[in-house]
C-alpha cells in the first residue's frame, strides 16, 4: 500500500507542478476566492482518482457532518470546505489550499471519544480560518509563483505523510520544503488556540485535545523515528502543551456522550479496510474478553466483518444484539437492508429503505441502495422519480447523477444518460470528461428541443469554465 500511496503523491505532485493555473491579481497577498476555487478542484480531481481514498457515502457524510458543526461561527461557516478520507495507516489529518481537509483511517481509530477526533479537525479547521498557506505563500516572490505554490503541494505531501516528504524533490529543492515545514510550525500555537475555541462552541470536550495527545503517547516514546505522523507534521513541544493547558483551565468541565454513529463509522472502518482473514477473530476475540471501548460499535464492526466472509447468518446475529440495547439508527438500518439483500429479501429491503427515507430523509446511502434496487429491478421510472427528488436536494452529489444515467440508460435514452454521466464526472471534478460527454449528448439522435437545448447551453458554460481554468496550463 505504501508503495501505492508514494505513486499517487509523486503523479499528484508532477501534475499540479505542471498544471497549476495562473493566479489572477490579489490583495494584501492573499489569494482570492477564485484563486483557491481553480487550486481546490485541481486537488480535489486527484482526489477522487486516487484509489486510496475512501468512498463510502456513510463515512463522508459523518465526517461531513462532523466538519460542518465545528466550522458553524466561523469565517468557513457559509464555505464549500470539503473533506475526504485516505486509507492510511497513520495518525493524520492535513488542511490545503482551496478548503480541503484529508483524514487518514488510522485517526479514526486512534481517536478514543468523538471529542478527540473533533480536536485534530477543528486544529484543521483552524489553520484554514487563519489563512496559514496563504499566508506562507504571500511571503515568497510573485514572479515564482509556479515555484511556490509547488512547495505548498510539497508541505501537504509531507503533512499529510512525512515518510513522503522526499517525493518534494521532483519539483522543487528539498531544503526550500524543509524552511516552509519549519516556517508552518510557528502556526501550530495559533491553530491550537482557534481549534479549543472551535471546540467548545461545538460542544465537545476541549480538554480532548490534550487526551490525544495522551492517546498518542502510550502507543509511542516520541523516538525520532517512531512519532506518529500527525506528531511530527504538528511537533508538540513543551511550551505547546504548556499554552494549551493554560487555555483550556479557562474553560468549564464539560461531559459529553459520544455519538453512535462516531462508533459505527470507525467500526466500518475497521471490518472493510483490516485483513478479511483475520479481523474477524481480532473482533471476536475482543468482544469475548470486553476488551473494546464501545461494545455495540465492536458488534457493529464484526457485523460487517461476517458480511465481507459471506457469514451472512452470524451477521443478522450480531445485528440483533445491537438492536436490543440501542435505538433506531440509520446506519443500523443500512446494515439491516444489506444483510436482507444478501438473503435474497429484497422486497423487505426495499421496504426498509423506504421506512429508513422517512425516518432519516438525509441519509444518502438509503437512496443509492433503493435507486440501485429499482435500477436492477427494470423499474427505471420509480427510480428516476426517486433521484429526481433527491437532485433537488443534493444538486452537487455525483452518485446520484451516475445512479441516474444509469435508470436513464435502462429507458434507452441517450442523450439523458450522457448528460447525467457528464453531470457525475463534473461533481468530481473531471471538467474534461464531463465535456466530451456532453459532446456525445448533443449529437445523440433522441431528445426533444428543450433537451437539446439544455445539454448545449451546459456544454458552452463548462467549456467557458474549462478556458478559464485551464488558462496558462
Amino acid at each position: 500500500m505504501k508503495k501505492l500511496l508514494l505513486l499517487f503523491y509523486f503523479l499528484s505532485l508532477n501534475l499540479m507542478a505542471n498544471e497549476l493555473p495562473e493566479l489572477g491579481s490579489y490583495t494584501d497577498n492573499i489569494f482570492s476566492s477564485a484563486d483557491e476555487d481553480k487550486i481546490s478542484k485541481q486537488i480535489l480531481y486527484q482526489v477522487n482518482k486516487n484509489p486510496l481514498v475512501v468512498k463510502d457515502s456513510e463515512i463522508d457524510d459523518y465526517l461531513s457532518h462532523l466538519g460542518r458543526r465545528l466550522m458553524n461561527g466561523t469565517s468557513l461557516a457559509n464555505k464549500n470546505t470539503k473533506f475526504f478520507i485516505l486509507n492510511d495507516s497513520t495518525i493524520n489529518a492535513f488542511a490545503t489550499l482551496g478548503g480541503v481537509i484529508g483524514v487518514h483511517t488510522g485517526l479514526f481509530l486512534a481517536a478514543n471519544t468523538e471529542s478527540e477526533l473533533a480536536s485534530v479537525l477543528g486544529h484543521e479547521i483552524a489553520h484554514l480560518t487563519q489563512k496559514h498557506l496563504p499566508r506562507i505563500i504571500a511571503k515568497q516572490k510573485r514572479d515564482s509563483y509556479k515555484t511556490t505554490l509547488a512547495l505548498a503541494f510539497a508541505l501537504l505531501v509531507s503533512r499529510s505523510n512525512p515518510d513522503l516528504a522526499a517525493a518534494s524533490s521532483t519539483v522543487a529543492n528539498a531544503s526550500a520544503v524543509q524552511n516552509t515545514l519549519d516556517f508552518t510550525r510557528k502556526h501550530e500555537q495559533e491553530a491550537d488556540r482557534e481549534g479549543i475555541k472551535i471546540l467548545d462552541r461545538a460542544g465537545f470536550d476541549v480538554r480532548a485535545s490534550i487526551d490525544f495527545f495522551k492517546t498518542m503517547q502510550k502507543g509511542n516514546q516520541f523516538s525520532q523515528g517512531a512519532a506518529p505522523a500527525f506528531l511530527r507534521t504538528h511537533p508538540v513541544t513543551t511550551d505547546r502543551i504548556s499554552d494549551i493547558q493554560d487555555r483550556l483551565s479557562e474553560y468549564p468541565y464539560k461531559q459529553r456522550l459520544d455519538s453512535d454513529n462516531f462508533y459505527y463509522v470507525k467500526g466500518k472502518i475497521r471490518a472493510f479496510l483490516e485483513q478479511k482473514n483475520t479481523i474477524i477473530k481480532i473482533l471476536e476475540t475482543n468482544i469475548k474478553n470486553k476488551s473494546y471501548i464501545n461494545e455495540s460499535g465492536e458488534r457493529f464492526a464484526l457485523a460487517y466483518a461476517y458480511l465481507r466472509n459471506n457469514m451472512i447468518n452470524k451477521a443478522r446475529n450480531e445485528l440483533q444484539i445491537i438492536k436490543k440495547k440501542k435505538a433506531p439508527n440509520p446506519m443500523l438500518l443500512n446494515l439491516e437492508a444489506i444483510i436482507l439483500i444478501q438473503e435474497g429479501k429484497k422486497n423487505e429491503a426495499t421496504k426498509l429503505y423506504k421506512k429508513g427515507l422517512t425516518m432519516f430523509p438525509s441519509h444518502r446511502a438509503f437512496v443509492y441502495g433503493l435507486a440501485e434496487h429499482y435500477i436492477r429491478s427494470s423499474k427505471t421510472t420509480i427510480a428516476i422519480d426517486l433521484l429526481n427528488e433527491y437532485l433537488l436536494i443534493y444538486p452537487e452529489d455525483p452518485n446520484l447523477y451516475e445512479l441516474m444515467a444509469k435508470a436513464q440508460a435502462g429507458e434507452g435514452k441517450v442523450l439523458l444518460q450522457h448528460e447525467n454521466l457528464a453531470e457525475s464526472f463534473y461533481y468530481r471534478y473531471n471538467i474534461k470528461e464531463a465535456i466530451t460527454l456532453l459532446d456525445l449528448a448533443v449529437r445523440a439522435k433522441d431528445g426533444n428541443f428543450y433537451e437539446k437545448s439544455r445539454v448545449e447551453s451546459r456544454l458552452k458554460e463548462l467549456k467557458r469554465e474549462w478556458a478559464l481554468f485551464s488558462k496558462g496550463l
